[in-house]
C-alpha cells in the first residue's frame, strides 16, 4: 500500500513538474512574437553620434544628459524605445537644440553636417517603416 501512495505522489509531482515546464515553454514561445529584438546602431548613424552626441549622452557623459539618452546602452533599449529615441534625436539636431547652444559655442565643429541631418532623417524614416510592416 505504501509502495502506491509514494507511487500515486511521484505521479503528481511529475504532473505538477510537467505542467510547469509547458507553462514556462508557452510564456516563452508566446514572448518572442511579442518582443521585437533592438539593434545596434547603423553605421552612418553611430559615426554622427559618437563624435556628436556621446561625449555627453554615454556612461561617460554627465548625469541628466546620459539619464534622458545614453548610447552606450542604446542595444539594451527595446525596439519601441530606439523608435522613439531617434524622432526626438533628429528633432533635437533639426531644430538646432542638439548639440545644446553652450557646446556649439565652445566645440563648432560638434555641430551635425546638414547631410549628416538628412542621414538622421532618413534612419528615422526606416525606423517608422520598419513598424508599420510589422
Amino acid at each position: 500500500m505504501e509502495v502506491m501512495k509514494k507511487s500515486a505522489g511521484s505521479s503528481a509531482g511529475l504532473k505538477l513538474s510537467l505542467i510547469i515546464t509547458f507553462l514556462v515553454l508557452a510564456m516563452t514561445i508566446h514572448g518572442q512574437d511579442t518582443i521585437k529584438v533592438a539593434s545596434a546602431l547603423p553605421d552612418d548613424i553611430n559615426k554622427i553620434v559618437s563624435f556628436s552626441c556621446m561625449p555627453c549622452h554615454s556612461a561617460k557623459g554627465g548625469m541628466l544628459s546620459r539619464g534622458k539618452l545614453n548610447f552606450t546602452e542604446w542595444s539594451t533599449y527595446s525596439a519601441e524605445k530606439q523608435k522613439e529615441k531617434a524622432a526626438d534625436i533628429y528633432k533635437e539636431v533639426s531644430k538646432n537644440k542638439m548639440p545644446p547652444k553652450s557646446a556649439r559655442e565652445t566645440r563648432p565643429d560638434i555641430i551635425p553636417t546638414k547631410e549628416q541631418v538628412e542621414i538622421l532623417k532618413k534612419w528615422v524614416d526606416s525606423l517608422e517603416a520598419e513598424t508599420k510592416k510589422e
